[in-house]
C-alpha cells in the first residue's frame, strides 16, 4: 500500500520526498523496493511513533529547509493517489503560496499544501490528532481544486476492512 502512494509523490515535480516510518519501519522500507534508491527520497525514523501520528508530521516539517516555503502531505494509506493529483495541488501551491487542497464530497482532500505560516499550528498538535481543524479553520483563505469523477477514487483511504472491499472492487477490470 505505502509503496504505491511513495511512488506517486516520487514520480510528481516536488523537490524532496521525506517518508516518515515509525512501526514496523524494518518491514515498510523493505516493501518499497527499488523507490527507496531514488534521490528525491528521504527516509525519516519516528522514534515517538507511539506517541501518535502528530509526532510523524511534526518530524517531517522539522526536516524541511529554511527556504521551503512550505509542504505537501500525503497520507501512506492512499494507494490509488496520482502524481498527476500531486503535481496539481503542487503547482497550485507554488502560484499562490495558499494553503491548498482537494474538495472531496464538500470536505478535505489529500494531498494537502501547508503554507509555512501554518506550521507553528501544526506543532501544537498531540497524539492523533490530524489537523483537520486547523485545515477547516482556514478553509476561507484555501485554494480548494476541485475532483473530476476520475480522480474520486484517488482519496480512497485504507483505514478499515470495508475500505479494502472499496479498494479491491476499484481494481476489478
Amino acid at each position: 500500500m505505502i509503496y504505491h502512494a511513495l511512488r506517486a509523490a516520487l514520480e510528481a515535480p516536488l523537490k524532496t520526498v521525506y517518508l516518515v516510518l515509525g512501526a514496523d519501519a524494518d518491514k515498510l522500507s523493505a516493501a518499497l523496493g527499488k523507490l527507496r534508491e531514488s534521490p528525491k527520497l528521504r527516509v525519516l525514523s519516528n522514534l515517538d511513533w507511539a506517541r501518535g501520528r502528530a509526532s510523524s508530521l511534526q518530524l517531517a516539517l522539522r526536516q524541511l529547509p529554511a527556504e521551503a516555503p512550505g509542504a505537501l502531505v500525503l497520507l501512506g494509506d492512499m494507494p490509488l493517489m496520482t502524481s498527476a493529483l500531486i503535481a496539481r495541488v503542487a503547482k497550485e501551491f507554488q502560484m499562490t503560496q495558499k494553503l491548498c487542497f482537494p474538495r472531496y464530497r464538500g470536505e478535505i482532500g489529500r494531498p494537502v499544501a501547508l503554507p509555512r505560516a501554518l506550521f507553528a499550528e501544526f506543532f501544537t498538535l498531540k497524539g492523533d490528532e490530524s489537523g483537520r481543524a486547523i485545515l477547516q479553520a482556514h478553509w476561507d483563505e484555501a485554494t480548494k481544486l476541485q475532483l473530476s469523477a476520475e480522480e474520486e477514487i484517488t482519496q480512497l483511504d485504507l483505514d478499515t476492512p470495508a475500505d479494502w472491499e472499496t479498494l479491491q472492487q476499484a481494481l476489478e477490470p
